[in-house]
């Protein structure tokens, strides 16, 4: 295996002082930006790429991944290799598949922190690359953690000299960035969805409420009135009695009386002239 990322550091481990410099600095916060700039009209897809081509850029590598690891902790899925990766690698691996049966380059997610493997053609426990893959020299691998779980892993490989902490610091700075964004990404691309759903449901409601309100809207056109007996026949083909359609179809309420010619018709006797009088049964 290759060696972690040294704890403490010292000229002995070859490795020297892991501070970043102001140039490094401004890379990363010049990335950082323009991975925030991207947020409201790049894909996740775009922003992931975006993060990784820079992460090769400055760590002066060649190559470079970026897989996400399932909540089973046991699963990982390939996303997207690094613009000039994708140039030079012509073979077609799985998406999707076990941890266990990855090659060295997940050594970062067994040990659960940043690995080197400076000479991978050295490693005992390394795995054969498929035909048309893209040769690997050298390769650093960093975890993402979200809650205690690794989420994503992000890799670079083929530096010209060998990595350093320096080349940790700043490989796992820009993962954890990157992820940062696609998760801020993620809850912008929610809430989107949640307000067109409930857009969607609202204008339903609408239109439903406003099919009621035209339902029971005041009577307007041509209504369909029997000339005998004056029920009014409905959009469903049934005659209803004139208060009963009234009452359905409007905010109408009845007051009952009788008119001097029913009551001259139905009550011949009742003395119309006196109203207070009540008409005979």
């Amino acid at each position: 295996m290759g060696p972690l990322w040294p704890r403490k550091t010292s000229a002995r481990d070859g490795v020297g002082d892991h501070r970043l410099s102001a140039t490094h600095t401004h890379g990363v916060l010049h990335a950082t930006l323009d991975l925030l700039k991207m947020v409201d009209t790049a894909s996740v897809n775009d922003l992931i790429q975006q993060g990784l081509d820079d992460s090769v850029r400055l760590t002066d590598s060649r190559i470079g991944y970026f897989h996400f690891v399932n909540a089973d902790q046991s699963t990982i899925r390939l996303h997207t290799w690094s613009t000039g990766t994708k140039r030079i690698c012509t073979t077609v691996e799985a998406t999707h598949y076990p941890i266990t049966q990855a090659g060295i380059w997940v050594d970062c997610i067994h040990r659960r922190e940043p690995v080197i493997h400076n000479d991978y053609a050295a490693e005992p426990h390394r795995k054969g690359l498929p035909q048309g893959h893209a040769t690997v020299l050298r390769d650093l691998g960093v975890p993402v953690f979200e809650d205690g779980q690794i989420v994503a892993t992000l890799g670079v490989g083929n530096k010209e000299t060998p990595y350093d902490a320096l080349d940790i610091e700043l490989a796992q700075l820009l993962a954890n960035t990157v992820w940062s964004v696609v998760h801020r990404k993620r809850v912008q691309e929610h809430l989107h969805e949640q307000v067109a759903a409930r857009t969607a449901e609202l204008e339903l409601r609408n239109h439903e409420l406003q099919q009621a309100l035209d339902d029971v809207q005041t009577l307007s056109g041509i209504v369909p009135i029997c000339a005998y007996c004056k029920q009014i026949r409905d959009d469903r083909g049934y005659w209803n009695h004139l208060e009963s359609y009234l009452s359905a179809h409007t905010d109408a309420r009845f007051s009952h009386g009788i008119c001097p010619a029913c009551a001259k018709k139905e009550f011949p006797d009742w003395r119309l002239e006196d109203p207070d009088e009540a008409p005979p049964e």
